[in-house]
């Protein structure tokens, strides 16, 4: 991949722009040091004595390559290599075989690094880059026309202490306030015993393809329900316009199921939210009808046998659900169950197709009437969801996205950034190599 990949085709503008970001940072340094007051010319009649300097030549040392530092960090993590401005360093400096694919004639040092990152943190690089790549598998094939996109959050473990702060950097006392050490760490609580400081990230992907095509950080501590706007507006910004008109659908977990999600999804991306109930807050009702006991927190209807009734339709005239027996009907009909006859004729009155009940929806509000989830074609459709599963943990396990070694949004956010474009460069290869895209990394070799 180090060899083959168009590196240079692909990423030319982002090597520009780098190049212009490293001067105009060593130019903003130089002008800060003349225009230093307290460096005061001590001898200054004795200038070929004291104050002279050697003349230096007006082109300056020749920078170490864009790309060799590039590579270098976007295939550390194929070595189980976690990515960091230490960790890569050492690698280049210890396996010639890592340092020769990526280009590298000498073994830089470790600021050049430090330098290298903090440049493309600083001017948005790694971000540019993303972009450039997955759009490039856009138009190369690579990412086919997707019908539905997957959502989902996930925590990157920040080294941070929560809430800690630091003074503002005044050398004179002033009363500005303290400023955090991380603007972006929060508590992440997985379940009553299990909790993070960490950064949250939400991911979304295409359910063909499997690739993360974009991402939104949030802080640990945002609750997951109020982050799809901003995923789905990054979504907005950072996929073409033509290859998102034909998406029509968006799956997530049951934390995004309300009425202002669904608004969002459809306002945004003009598409339908495919997720199920979330029955936390909801309470079982007692149903009086012949032969049902009560509807359960997800609106469905048990009858005297202890079955759940099936979803057989809406009635959008009468705004009713049509639910029907699960032993009886032919077409809904599922294995394993029996009813006595007692039931049966005290339930349907020994009807061949069994019970049939109809509910109102105001009776069920956690149901969506526009696509109700109790429907097989709702549940086929969202099956697709465990997609972004794999995806995050394809990225944390694979691609070193599990541990975050700067602070701040910004440096989360291009952590996250260069797991994707990893992923997006393996995706490239194995699709040239076997016509086939592969999704993981191990078959391949940096």
């Amino acid at each position: 991949m180090a060899l083959a990949f168009p590196w240079e085709e692909v990423f030319a503008p982002i090597e520009q722009d780098y190049l212009n970001a490293r001067f105009q940072r060593y130019s903003d340094q130089r002008n800060q040091k003349d225009s230093d007051p307290f460096q005061v010319d001590l001898f200054p009649h004795f200038p070929n004595e004291v104050n002279a300097q050697p003349k230096k030549s007006s082109k300056g040392r020749k920078g170490i390559d864009f790309y060799s530092l590039f590579k270098s960090f976007l295939l550390a993590p194929l070595l189980y290599v976690e990515v960091m401005v230490t960790s890569v360093p050492l690698q280049v400096a210890g396996n010639s075989d890592f340092r020769t694919v990526c280009g590298f004639s000498d073994i830089p040092c470790l600021k050049s690094f430090e330098r290298f990152d903090q440049i493309m943190i600083e001017n948005g690089l790694w971000e540019k880059a993303r972009l450039r790549m997955v759009q490039f598998n856009i138009k190369q094939g690579i990412i086919e026309e997707e019908e539905q996109l997957a959502v989902d959050t996930t925590h990157v473990e920040a080294e941070a202490t929560l809430n800690a702060t630091r003074k503002c950097g005044h050398n004179e006392p002033c009363d500005c306030p303290k400023i955090p050490t991380d603007d972006n760490v929060g508590l992440m609580r997985k379940s009553n015993t299990v909790t993070y400081i960490a950064h949250k990230v939400a991911l979304v992907c295409g359910v063909k393809s499997e690739l993360p095509l974009s991402r939104s950080v949030f802080k640990g501590g945002d609750h997951d329900g109020t982050t799809l706007k901003a995923t789905l507006e990054k979504v907005a910004q950072d996929l073409p316009e033509e290859w998102l008109k034909n998406v029509q659908y968006v799956s997530a977990d049951g934390i995004y199921q309300n009425k202002e999600n669904q608004e969002q999804t459809k306002n945004i991306l003009q598409a339908k939210l495919l997720s199920p109930i979330n029955p936390l807050k909801i309470k079982e009702q007692k149903l009086d009808a012949r032969g049902m006991t009560k509807l359960d927190k997800y609106g469905v209807p048990h009858c005297l046998s202890g079955h759940k009734l099936k979803l057989k339709g809406l009635d959008e005239t009468k705004k009713q659900y049509v639910w029907t027996c699960p032993v009886f009907d032919p077409k809904y009909k599922q294995d394993g169950l029996s009813c006595t006859e007692a039931c049966h004729i005290q339930c349907c009155s020994g009807a061949q197709t069994g019970r049939t009940v109809r509910i109102q929806q105001t009776r069920s509000p956690q149901i969506d009437p526009e696509f109700p989830q109790h429907l097989q074609s709702f549940k086929t459709k969202y099956a697709e969801r465990t997609a972004i599963e794999r995806v995050n943990a394809q990225a944390k396990e694979g691609l070193s996205m599990r541990r975050v070694h700067k602070r701040g949004r910004v440096a989360v956010e291009a952590h996250v950034d260069r797991c994707i474009l990893t992923a997006h460069t393996l995706a490239y290869m194995s699709v040239q190599e076997t016509g086939q895209l592969y999704r993981g990394w191990t078959r391949l070799s940096a």
